[in-house]
């Protein structure tokens, strides 16, 4: 089965950030707290609190596995930040399932939040959970760039089970706007 990838570059990343970020205040909504989910949340969470001027706190889950297996949706880190009686804006990378922000919402209520706006930075189709705003909807697995070494072992691990060639490989990640560098890193300290 052939995975559909969507690169995704840092100018176009902040743009959707701000165009998020642009929508949550034309339509008045006032948020005391972003709350991000770790990992895939960290770099849009510290976006949002800066584009809306608000506090961060973050909580780790953690579900995938690999490229395309999800495993058991499980609470790892804890908040630590009080949020009782506040306005959060719960911010993740995607809602790919929705398992992992309905497990993020059913905790944040024992926290007693006075309400939980939820933010994406992409939407997929066939999720359980659409959140209150995201930027684009795909069904294809996203290539973040915070995270080129984690996507250049998953592609290669994938492509290689693909029986994909050592050339086949290098031209896709090329392609995918990886530079040689970082593929070298990864074919150096990760590659088995």
């Amino acid at each position: 089965m052939t995975i559909d990838y969507l690169p995704v570059s840092w100018d176009e990343y902040h743009t959707l950030a701000r165009t998020m970020a642009a929508n949550i205040l034309t339509d008045g909504v006032h948020i005391d707290e972003v709350v991000a989910i770790s990992r895939g949340g960290l770099t849009l969470g510290h976006l949002m609190t800066d584009l809306l001027s608000v506090p961060i706190s973050t909580f780790t889950i953690q579900s995938y596995t690999n490229l395309q297996v999800q495993g058991e949706v499980k609470i790892t880190k804890p908040l630590t930040t009080p949020i009782h009686d506040k306005h959060v804006l719960l911010v993740d990378d995607v809602s790919d399932s929705g398992k992992t922000i309905h497990r993020a919402l059913e905790y944040l209520k024992t926290q007693q939040p006075k309400q939980v706006t939820t933010l994406t930075m992409f939407y997929k189709p066939h999720s359980v959970f659409k959140p209150d705003y995201f930027a684009k909807t795909t069904s294809a697995w996203i290539m973040f760039p915070y995270e080129p070494t984690e996507t250049a072992v998953n592609v290669i691990k994938t492509m290689k089970k693909e029986g994909k060639s050592e050339t086949e490989i290098q031209t896709f990640l090329e392609k995918h706007n990886f530079h040689k560098d970082q593929i070298a890193f990864v074919k150096k300290f990760y590659s088995n």
